[in-house]
């Protein structure tokens, strides 16, 4: 009898604690559920914000201020490939027929050799400052609207920096970085570049199998073929006022 007794005392308090947990539990959910609802409604205002954050930038971070244009950067192209064909042409096949033929004098050869090689290099030095795009590097600030591009534009900061691309002695790309306030007119060339810079201390740092740094550039386009053509006109302006150092 005394352990039926306490079998029956110790039950109410098993069955009582079931719904003691129960109850705690659903406790824990209602006070920790309201953070899950929070969380996502913080996230979405963060992606929101990013989204409204991009729509608002309305120009790159690298913007194309300058173009020759396709016609004239194509021709300049196929003319320094087609001197190097010639003088491949004239120096591995022409000359060496000259040279070997018996009732030819040898000078005649040497005449050959010279009328492959002058074109090329007539061509490669007169195209070398060719300039065909130039690119504005802007901060974020003036990339919401034109009024403040146009603004920065007008005044530039001395760190301000320019992508100027130009043709290989091959007729391939290749894009110096340089600052608007290194920049200073010229007149070199016979007035093919008409805008230089100090390349010493560039050419001091960079490897000698990537060659010299491009000292000068010709930008002869009277108007800019892109939209913002106003940009590069300001940035002109801000070059003529530099002189060489």
């Amino acid at each position: 009898m005394a352990g039926l007794t306490t079998t029956i005392m110790l039950q109410p308090r098993r069955f009582l604690a079931f719904p003691l947990l129960r109850s705690q539990v659903s406790y824990l959910r209602q006070v920790t559920s309201p953070k899950r609802p929070f969380e996502s409604f913080q996230r979405s205002i963060i992606s929101s914000s990013s989204e409204i954050g991009k729509k608002r930038t309305q120009f790159p971070e690298r913007l194309l201020i300058y173009h020759s244009g396709t016609g004239r950067t194509v021709f300049l192209g196929c003319l320094k490939v087609t001197t190097i064909f010639i003088f491949s042409f004239f120096c591995l096949v022409v000359a060496p027929t000259h040279f070997y033929a018996e009732e030819q004098p040898k000078w005649v050869a040497g005449g050959v050799l010279l009328s492959g090689i002058i074109p090329m290099l007539s061509v490669a030095y007169m195209t070398s400052p060719f300039v065909t795009y130039i690119h504005l590097r802007i901060p974020a600030f003036a990339r919401n609207s034109r009024e403040m591009l146009m603004r920065y534009s007008k005044n530039l900061p001395k760190d301000a920096e320019l992508d100027i691309t130009t043709m290989n002695f091959i007729g391939k790309p290749r894009v110096a970085r340089v600052k608007v306030a290194e920049l200073y007119p010229v007149k070199e060339r016979f007035g093919l570049a008409n805008y230089g810079r100090d390349t010493e201390k560039a050419n001091e740092k960079r490897p000698f199998w990537m060659g010299k740094a491009v000292r000068i550039f010709g930008v002869h386009s009277t108007k800019s073929q892109v939209k913002e053509s106003g940009v590069w006109e300001n940035v002109k302006a801000n070059i003529e006022k530099n002189r060489r150092g």
